[in-house]
């Protein structure tokens, strides 16, 4: 039986990856995916990719590997500098061939019928077919404002509060908010980069995102080993 296993924002902290991936169990027969912001923040980005390929897991692009691709395309086409902060240099510096190819790879979202579960890495704009979003909705969406626009600030209202599925989304993103649950959305970003906890979702083979009440039987969590970056106020 194929098992599924959708990991929240990583973030270089590749050794408490490898931490939940042993406590959840992971075998070769199973399946691992992640809701983007594989890199950036945290001390072993690199490594975080190289078990991304080890794995063949798969995964949506993030905002952080958004922009790391675009200052890469910039640099590759003699284009304009895109600004980077002194972490996101060194990674631009440091990622090698098979790095690239790896992110370049990552789509905006990824279905997965079998579960009725669609995984993006911040959100969609309620309403909207996933395929028809934005794509900078689907990489930075946190609330939805009073005008009824996409915000990327934490806001009064979060998207999910009002998304309706089918399919369930499984999002990443909003560190400040941690764990969410809604009734068709579950956000595992559980902030292991500030010291807060590495959180993914295990789905057996065929089976649906739990309700409510229920969900918490197929989430697995490891506590974060360091505060390896701090908070933005």
């Amino acid at each position: 039986m194929t098992r599924t296993l959708i990991i929240g924002d990583v973030h270089g902290c590749l050794v408490e990856l490898n931490e939940l991936l042993t406590v959840a169990s992971i075998s070769t027969t199973d399946r691992v995916v992640f809701v983007g912001d594989l890199i950036g923040r945290g001390p072993n980005s690199l490594g975080v990719l190289d078990l991304v390929r080890h794995l063949n897991a798969k995964a949506v692009q993030g905002n952080h590997e958004q922009k790391l691709l675009e200052a890469y395309a910039a640099q590759c086409s003699g284009g304009d500098k895109i600004k980077l902060n002194a972490g996101q240099q060194q990674l631009l510096k440091a990622l090698r061939p098979e790095h690239w190819a790896t992110l370049m790879s990552l789509p905006l979202y990824l279905e997965f019928p079998e579960h009725q579960a669609c995984v993006v890495h911040a959100g969609v704009l309620p309403g909207l077919p996933v395929a028809v979003q934005d794509p900078w909705v689907l990489t930075h969406i946190r609330s939805i404002d009073k005008r009824g626009q996409p915000s990327h600030e934490i806001g009064e209202c979060p998207w999910a509060s009002s998304y309706r599925g089918p399919p369930h989304l499984i999002f990443g993103h909003s560190a400040q908010l941690g764990f969410q649950m809604f009734e068709y959305a579950t956000g595992l970003d559980s902030a292991c980069v500030y010291g807060g906890r590495l959180t993914g979702m295990l789905l057996d083979e065929g089976q649906q995102v739990p309700a409510l009440n229920q969900r918490f039987e197929v989430i697995v969590s490891v506590a974060a080993r360091s505060i390896y970056h701090q908070p933005q106020s």
